[in-house]
């Protein structure tokens, strides 16, 4: 499975799974409503028009559908499922028609809808963990993950589906560091600067984070990988929190009792490691995040001192 037709790929994260795709030897069409660049094989259309979706997949084995909505997007609860949950539905029905053998979606961990008001079961969070979202976003990815298994339970194709977390983009690094430090009083080895750019969504609860490189490489593992099953689940989330602070520590903080941590051997052996496994993706694609938050940081102050 060599051609892929990969939905969104000039978007930010889109741009490094192409990149990572191409690397690999992947042949990409990219389907994006906005252009990436005039040596590419593209098509300019929107994941609403069903027609062109399916015309870009006669010839595709394998699609990677990151074309949606996110969650740091000023939009309404409408856009959000119609973008999310129908361009989801067009995208498995086309694939459906053409022949296309697998499907790789992209959810994310907001389908689970932990936070403030919604503490998890269990640490470490696994992909069994119920799904209780309370926001428009959380619960658009929620529903496009049924939307998967519903096509992937009709036989006609596979479908997996990747969760990551905050996609922490080199513009986001300092960012990210400052809010960390004035919210979790984290003191970080460098003097960070009074960056400009924004966060356009607060820090997630879970203080769970990927890598938008090591994103790219689960997508990539996903295409790559034998599948058990017609629907496959996996978190793509790094190992480490992106807080120097020990997770059991910032658990306690958010109110989740120590009794319902299962593996407290992780947090012991890495006091930081993350409130979700990602151990899954390890077993069955082979892959696991690179990148600590820390590495970011650096490589962000590097290019704002260059």
């Amino acid at each position: 499975m060599n051609r892929v037709l990969l939905t969104g790929g000039s978007g930010r994260l889109g741009r490094y799974v192409h990149t990572a795709l191409v690397a690999q030897g992947f042949d990409v069409r990219n389907f994006d409503k906005v252009g990436y660049g005039s040596d590419v094989d593209q098509i300019q259309a929107d994941i609403l028009d069903r027609e062109s979706l399916q015309s870009a997949m006669v010839d595709r084995d394998l699609v990677i559908h990151l074309a949606a909505l996110d969650a740091a997007v000023s939009a309404t609860d409408q856009a959000f499922f119609e973008i999310n949950v129908q361009g989801t539905w067009n995208v498995l029905e086309a694939a459906e028609k053409t022949g296309v053998q697998r499907v790789v979606l992209c959810s994310s961990v907001a389908a689970l809808g932990i936070g403030d008001e919604t503490l998890p079961d269990y640490l470490p969070i696994d992909e069994n963990h119920p799904c209780r979202p309370r926001q428009a976003y959380g619960l658009s990815k929620q529903v496009a993950e049924t939307v998967g298994q519903c096509f992937a339970r009709r036989g006609h194709v596979k479908v997996v589906c990747l969760r990551p977390a905050f996609v922490v983009f080199p513009d986001l690094a300092i960012a990210t560091a400052l809010a960390l430090s004035e919210q979790d009083g984290v003191k970080w080895p460098y003097d960070l600067p009074q960056d400009s750019n924004a966060l356009n969504e607060p820090l997630t609860a879970t203080r769970s984070f990927i890598a938008p490189e090591d994103a790219a490489d689960s997508f990539v593992a996903a295409a790559r990988s034998s599948l058990a099953s017609s629907w496959q689940l996996y978190f793509a989330v790094a190992p480490w929190s992106m807080s120097q602070q020990p997770t059991l520590e910032w658990a306690q903080s958010m109110g989740i009792s120590p009794s319902v941590v299962r593996d407290p051997a992780c947090y012991h052996a890495t006091s930081n490691a993350s409130m979700f496994s990602s151990t899954l993706a390890e077993q069955e694609l082979g892959w696991r995040a690179r990148l600590p938050f820390e590495s970011l940081l650096g490589a962000a102050l590097k290019g704002y001192n260059a």
